[in-house]
């Protein structure tokens, strides 16, 4: 009896172990082709593509920390980051108590000194004083003047006011806090018209000032499908220590529904005649994330367009200008190439391009 059952469940196992067998062996299933999407371009001369872009960051027109001329216990702090406030309006405030009593006391010793130089003025008509002596009490009088009008400047810079209108970017103080002079209290930033913030090579800035380029405009982020006529404003002369670049300045106004926060990202696009000296003839630029290395040579995907394969081609590069990089060598106009997508594929790979 126990042998039978025993020899009915090994029949069992060896059963259900063959079937595992033929399932995970796979010799009779064909693996599925990989077909992997990748964003293609195919390649023009720069006398045929309208603009380049650069990538840049939003700022405000108008940004400022502002802080106290003097010092003290913060007693009032009535606005919160992202609050708008208008010109004027008080954005913190410190005990005045200390400031009131100066101004009290300045005043008192002003109204005495003004009584004595009016006392002094009158003997003087009579005769009955030197004039020397009215002359002095006269400049007591401008001095008590010149100490009243100082305790008078503290008092007012108790109260931390806005400068324009705008919005609270950050508050950098706490109520009740024993804040110094000049330490910062709150950053305001103005709304509506903001900067787009570019970094260019060197060989460019001479450009920007000589050409100002024309049709320009900006495209958030945060709005993709919205082109906001741009303009030149400006070009630091002074590199940035890190990056050694230089900062270029669009100037834009943002529609009333489209939110431009500086700090977010942009594109800024620019006619494609401020690059003619890199770009000469048929020069081509492709986008920089289309150029990958190997550690010994920089390569593009080319793609055959009638297999949908890829092959691997050398290429020379040059400068890169904004998001894009000149190629001197290797691809010429008509050929397609993979812009996007590029780094998981290899020789004969197929591919289907990717447009969304």
């Amino acid at each position: 009896m126990i042998g039978g059952i025993f020899e009915k469940s090994w029949r069992i196992i060896t059963l259900v172990a063959c079937v595992f067998v033929a399932g995970c062996g796979g010799s009779d299933i064909d693996e599925q082709e990989i077909i992997r999407p990748a964003r293609l371009l195919v390649i023009s001369p720069a006398s045929e593509r309208l603009d380049v872009s650069f990538p840049a960051i939003v700022e405000a027109r108008n940004s400022s920390t502002l802080t106290f001329q003097v010092g003290g216990l913060l007693t009032g702090f009535p606005v919160s980051e992202s609050q708008f406030v208008r010109r004027g309006q008080v954005l913190a405030r410190l005990d005045q108590r200390r400031y009131a009593n100066a101004v009290a006391s300045a005043q008192a010793q002003f109204d005495a000194a003004q009584r004595d130089y009016e006392s002094a003025a009158a003997l003087l008509e009579q005769n009955a004083i030197a004039e020397i002596q009215v002359r002095q009490r006269e400049a007591q009088r401008d001095v008590a003047a010149a100490s009243l009008d100082s305790v008078k400047k503290d008092l007012a810079d108790t109260v931390l006011r806005a400068p324009f209108s705008g919005v609270v970017a950050e508050k950098l103080a706490v109520r009740f806090e024993n804040v110094s002079p000049q330490q910062d209290i709150v950053t305001l930033q103005s709304t509506g018209a903001a900067e787009a913030v570019v970094s260019v090579p060197a060989s460019l800035v001479p450009r920007f000032s000589r050409k100002r380029p024309t049709n320009a405009y900006v495209v958030l982020s945060s709005a993709p499908d919205v082109q906001i006529p741009g303009s030149f404003l400006a070009a630091r002369t002074q590199a940035d220590t890190q990056s050694q670049t230089f900062r270029v300045k669009f100037a834009f106004n943002p529609p009333p529904n489209v939110p431009a926060l500086p700090g977010s990202t942009a594109t800024v696009y620019v006619g494609r005649e401020l690059l003619e000296e890199e770009l000469e003839g048929n020069g081509i630029s492709v986008p920089l994330g289309a150029v990958l290395s190997d550690g010994k040579a920089r390569y593009v995907w080319v793609v055959d367009r009638e297999s949908m394969t890829v092959s691997k081609r050398t290429v020379t590069v040059a400068d890169s200008i904004g998001e894009e990089i000149a190629i001197s060598d290797g691809l010429k106009p008509g050929e397609t190439i993979v812009a996007a997508g590029a780094a998981y594929l290899h020789d004969g790979m197929k591919i289907r391009p990717y447009d969304s």
